[in-house]
């Protein structure tokens, strides 16, 4: 069996993520090459909330996609857009 890639608990490991770019987020958890703080996070469209997400953000719906083994998380102390948590049950 191969090894599996390893990402964060998050939504850039989450099967509803798709991918659109990079903005401006004040809690950019990146450093460059250079030990420099980035400002700039990935971000994307959450096919579940119907909302524009950070890779880095984290909800109850998570999906992991297949043959990414993962790791535990902290969550950002804000989402790029507000959105409702489906409660489970």
């Amino acid at each position: 069996m191969a090894n599996l890639i390893t990402m964060p608990k998050a939504c850039i490991s989450c099967q509803a993520y798709k991918h659109i770019g990079k903005a401006d987020d004040i809690y950019c958890p990146h450093i460059d090459r250079y030990g420099q703080q980035q400002t700039k996070t990935r971000y994307g469209q959450c096919q579940v909330h119907k909302t524009q997400v950070f890779i880095t953000e984290l909800c109850n719906q998570y999906q992991q996609e297949p043959f990414i083994e993962v790791v535990d998380a902290d969550n950002r102390p804000e989402a790029k857009q507000p959105r409702q948590e489906r409660l489970l049950f």
